[in-house]
C-alpha cells in the first residue's frame, strides 16, 4: 500500500526546532510500518525541504541546529526519508487546473489534491488540521474522503488489516504510549491465533483497559477481573524458566474463556501471552 507524505502539515505551526524534532518520533513510527511491507512506497514533492517548521525556518535549515543524538536521529531519518524517490508532481495523478476543495480552500498542486486523485492516504506531522483524522474534499461536484495518519495507532486501526501487518505489530502501534505495553507479546501466544471475533472483544478490552482513570479503577473492574496469577506448583506455573519467572504475573479476562497475562513495571501492563482456552488460568 502506498501513501503520499502531506507538505500541506507543515506550515510553521511549531514553536521551536526541538518540539518538532520531539514530534518526529510519531512520524517515523508510520514510515517503519509502511516499510515493514516491503513494497509500501511513500511519495512526496521533490523539494519538500522548503516547507516550513516554525514561522522563520524550514526544512533545511535542520542542519543548522545540533540537538541531543536522539534529535539528531529524527532529523537524519526525515532527511533520508524526503530524499528518496518517488517524487509524485513530477508524474502528478491530478489535474493541477480543477479545484479541489477542501473546505473554503483549493488544494490542487498539493499532497491533498494528489492523494484523492490517486485515492491514497496522507501521512501529515503534527497539525491541528491533519493529525489523525479523515479529510472531505470535494471534487467535480463528488466529496471524497482521504485519511490523514499522524499516528502508527491511527495508521494501524484503519488500515492494518489492508496492509498485511500482523496482528501484535498493530497491537503494539494501537497501544503505544499508553498504559498498555505489547512489544514483548510472544509470538507463540499472540493475537495471531484468534478467531476475527475474538480480536475484536480482545481490542475492545484493551481500550477499556488504557482509559481507566487509574490502577485502582482497574482493579475494581468486575469485568476484567485483573488479579495476581497464583498457580498452585511451580510445575504449573506457565512462566516457570522463562526471563519472567522473578516477576509478579498478573492477568485480566477479555471473555469468559480468554485471558491476558504480563507484569507491571512502574505505570506501564507489559502484555506477555494471550490463552484461549482458560486451562492455564484454572491453575493459577
Amino acid at each position: 500500500m502506498n501513501f503520499i507524505l502531506n507538505e500541506k502539515s507543515l506550515h510553521g505551526q511549531f514553536e521551536s526546532v526541538e518540539e518538532f524534532l520531539k514530534s518526529l518520533e510519531t512520524n517515523l513510527g508510520c514510515f517503519r510500518l509502511v516499510r515493514s511491507q516491503g513494497d509500501g512506497e511513500i511519495r512526496k514533492i521533490a523539494d519538500f525541504y522548503k516547507c516550513k517548521i516554525t514561522e522563520k525556518l524550514r526544512l533545511g535549515d535542520l542542519k543548522q541546529f545540533p540537538r541531543s543524538d536522539e534529535l539528531s536521529r529524527f532529523r537524519i531519518a526525515l532527511d533520508k526519508e524526503m530524499r528518496t524517490e518517488p517524487y509524485w508532481d513530477l508524474t502528478p495523478a491530478h489535474d493541477y487546473g480543477k479545484p479541489y476543495w477542501m473546505g473554503e480552500e483549493d488544494m490542487a498542486a498539493t499532497a491533498v489534491a494528489e492523494a484523492t486523485a490517486r485515492q491514497e492516504s496522507l501521512l501529515s506531522f503534527d497539525s491541528a488540521d491533519y493529525s489523525d483524522r479523515r479529510l472531505c474534499i470535494r471534487f467535480d461536484g463528488e466529496e471524497y474522503s482521504v485519511l490523514s495518519i499522524y499516528s502508527p495507532a491511527y495508521l494501524a486501526e484503519c488500515l492494518g488489516e489492508r496492509m498485511g501487518l500482523e496482528r501484535d505489530e498493530c497491537l503494539k502501534a494501537r497501544y503505544a504510549k499508553t498504559r498498555l505495553d505489547c512489544s514483548l507479546l510472544e509470538r507463540e501466544y499472540g493475537a495471531e491465533g484468534l478467531e476475527k471475533e475474538e480480536y475484536a472483544l480482545l481490542m475492545g478490552t484493551l481500550d477499556k483497559f488504557v482509559k481507566h482513570e487509574s490502577w485502582e479503577s482497574i482493579g475494581l473492574d468486575d469485568g476484567l477481573e485483573y488479579k495476581k496469577y497464583t498457580p498452585a506448583s511451580s510445575e504449573e506455573d506457565w512462566f516457570r524458566n522463562t526471563v519472567y519467572s522473578d516477576k509478579t504475573i498478573m492477568k485480566f479476562r477479555f471473555s469468559s474463556r480468554m485471558r491476558c497475562f504480563g507484569y507491571r513495571k512502574g505505570d506501564r501492563f507489559r502484555l506477555l501471552r494471550i490463552e484461549r482456552d482458560h486451562k492455564r488460568s484454572d491453575k493459577g
